[in-house]
């Protein structure tokens, strides 16, 4: 996951799902979610079709299962349902919902500056890749431009500090120190 992309107009942006699949016979699509909020779509008055960023109306959303049911404006069949199948869903930055105190949009964390709490620098947050289990922190060194890998979670990461740009860590010894690589070195 980068850094949210623009559509050219200098607007921050914010992908919340892709369309799967149509639903039913009246122009309904199946979304699957890529927000941790999925009933967002219910108070969401608009979406933002692809790259273009084609503004369509939310005129209902309902869960289904792990996805949402969505009927847009000027949807109105199976065939133009059908024709959005891979469509990604955005909405303008400063339409996410805000977030309870020690949470973190993910987004927020590419970029921060990383610090062992020795003080010393690990170098930065490359991106964050979501999965099954936990976060994922890609940790670019600075230095060597090589990526390690960090769970995002509490025994881990003990600090963040999005106004200030840092991240403070405390790893278990070798995940992000220069001894891993030596170790890898030796076999």
């Amino acid at each position: 996951m980068a850094a949210p992309p623009s559509a050219g107009d200098g607007q921050e942006w914010i992908l919340i799902g892709e369309v799967v699949a149509a639903f039913g016979v009246h122009g309904e699509v199946k979304v699957r979610p890529l927000t941790d909020f999925p009933e967002r779509f219910a108070h969401t008055p608009a979406v933002y079709l692809g790259d273009d960023r084609k503004r369509m109306a939310v005129e209902a959303a309902r869960q289904h299962g792990r996805l949402v049911v969505l009927r847009l404006d000027d949807v109105v069949d199976v065939s133009a349902a059908e024709r959005l199948r891979g469509t990604r869903l955005w909405i303008p930055a400063e339409e996410l919902l805000p977030l309870p105190e020690g949470r973190y949009y993910l987004h927020d964390l590419v970029g921060l500056r990383v610090r062992h709490i020795d003080g010393t620098e690990l170098g930065t947050v490359a991106d964050v890749l979501t999965g099954a289990g936990n976060d994922l922190l890609v940790i670019r060194n600075a230095k060597t431009g090589e990526e390690r890998l960090l769970p995002a979670v509490k025994e881990f990461v003990k600090a963040v500090d999005v106004a200030g740009g840092e991240l403070t860590v405390a790893p278990i010894p070798g995940l992000l120190d220069d001894t891993a690589v030596e170790a890898e070195d030796a076999d």
